[in-house]
């Protein structure tokens, strides 16, 4: 039988539409008597894969309920503690302290992240995900956090005893027993969380941040640990924006929030490009066959030939349609006098306000709101459905049919493939 992983990327609040997604896709899986078994996560993504694979050994409509509830049951103050306390003096000078190599002062941020540590505690099953690796029912959990000290990511995965592991792969993979301290890290976004000192295993022992800065899209990971088949799920539609007529000029917001586009938004959309790109050029199973320099180069690396991978891939129609209905959301729920009761949102909003609407992208990373969360998990149910229109059979792996890509069908296009490949090779 097929393996199937769940690729689920970091986008804060976001992840309640990771959940929304699956809140449709897995029950049509159980229908054609398919199961995920592979869980790769980054950020949210990863606190999201240690939840499904906590509740894997539950019906799927059980699951579904469970990890809605969760969401739903998530209040703000669960994961960040208000911006204006009388704690805010003394972050904001562990963050200068740091900055300026005080000592003293280290690993600064600007959010507590004490709330969101009591939160995993209390909602993580952590002996359920393991009796679930041990007996069998999951091939493996994965979640990728970003070694400070190397500034590479870094996959700790939790597998049955005895399976060996990927090697020769640029990416680093660590057995563990999974804990709050892997998923925290893997969660710790710069700036606003400190980053997570991870003491387990001894021999991967150091700090970690955010897996999001350096892979948030962890489609390489479920390939290379077995899956044939991934469930992808993206907060931004993959077609590039068109360019603006006008170019007012930018406030810091603005800039923040395409510096997030580029790290998380566009990592998910080169991975998914290049994924269906080898299956449409370098495939075994293709009728065009192996391009054979690419063939010789992975064979001389000591990796395996390419395989078909299909794909599920769920994201929103439109660009920037979660951060405008974070925006949306923010505005009904705490415009007007209303917003004095939460002096702190007040400050929020104030921010997040720029010269174009990115300001909802960066409100909808930190907006744990139970109306928007409600609206999250709405947005992810259509947008899956709308993939299964779509798709019937759920999977897909012809690249011309989402990305018009099209198999190589001369010597020139296989070239100009190979050269691809092996300039996406030496980048890794």
């Amino acid at each position: 039988m097929s393996r199937v992983a769940l690729v689920l990327p970091g986008g804060g609040a976001r992840g309640a539409y990771e959940v929304g997604a699956l809140s449709v896709l897995l029950p049509e899986l159980e229908r054609r008597g398919e199961e995920v078994t592979l869980l790769c996560g980054t950020s949210v993504g990863a606190i999201n894969a240690a939840l499904f694979g906590s509740l894997a050994h539950l019906p799927v409509a059980a699951q579904v309920e469970l990890a809605i509830e969760r969401w739903r049951g998530l209040d703000r103050s669960d994961v960040i503690a208000p911006l204006l306390s009388p704690r805010l003096p003394f972050n904001l000078a562990r963050l200068a302290g740091d900055a300026l190599s005080v000592p003293g002062f280290r690993r600064g941020s600007l959010l507590d992240p004490r709330p969101l540590r009591r939160y995993l505690d209390r909602h993580l099953d952590w002996e359920a995900l393991h009796r679930n690796v041990d007996s069998g029912l999951l091939d493996a959990v994965c979640v990728v956090a970003t070694q400070l000290t190397t500034g590479r990511p870094v996959g700790f995965v939790e597998a049955p005893a005895g399976e060996p592991l990927p090697e020769g792969s640029e990416l680093p993979y660590v057995p563990v027993r999974l804990a709050d301290q892997h998923v925290r890290a893997s969660a710790a976004i710069p700036l606003i969380f400190p980053a997570v000192e991870i003491d387990d295993p001894p021999g991967a022992a150091g700090h970690y941040t955010d897996g999001a800065t350096r892979l948030n899209s962890p489609i390489k990971p479920a390939v290379e640990l077995g899956a044939d088949r991934v469930i992808v799920i993206g907060f931004e539609p993959l077609a590039a924006p068109p360019v603006a007529p006008v170019d007012p000029p930018p406030h810091l917001v603005d800039v923040v929030a395409n510096m997030l586009d580029g790290l998380l938004v566009d990592q998910v959309a080169d991975d998914m490009e290049r994924l269906v790109a080898i299956n449409s050029f370098f495939v075994e199973s293709h009728r065009v066959g192996t391009v054979p320099a690419a063939r010789a180069y992975r064979e001389a690396r000591g990796r395996r030939p390419y395989r078909q991978i299909s794909y599920a891939l769920v994201t929103p129609k439109r660009r920037r349609e979660l951060g405008q209905l974070a925006m949306r959301t923010f505005a009904r729920r705490y415009g007007g006098l209303g917003v004095l009761r939460h002096p702190d949102l007040l400050l929020l909003g104030r921010l997040l306000r720029g010269r174009t609407d990115a300001g909802g992208d960066l409100l909808s990373f930190l907006f744990f709101d139970r109306e928007y969360v409600d609206a999250l998990i709405a947005a992810g149910r259509r947008d899956a459905r709308r993939w299964l229109r779509r798709h019937p059979g759920v999977w897909c792996a012809d690249g011309a049919h989402d990305f018009d890509l099209a198999p190589a069908d001369s010597t020139r296009e296989q070239d100009a493939a190979s050269l691809d490949e092996y300039r996406a090779l030496r980048r890794g």
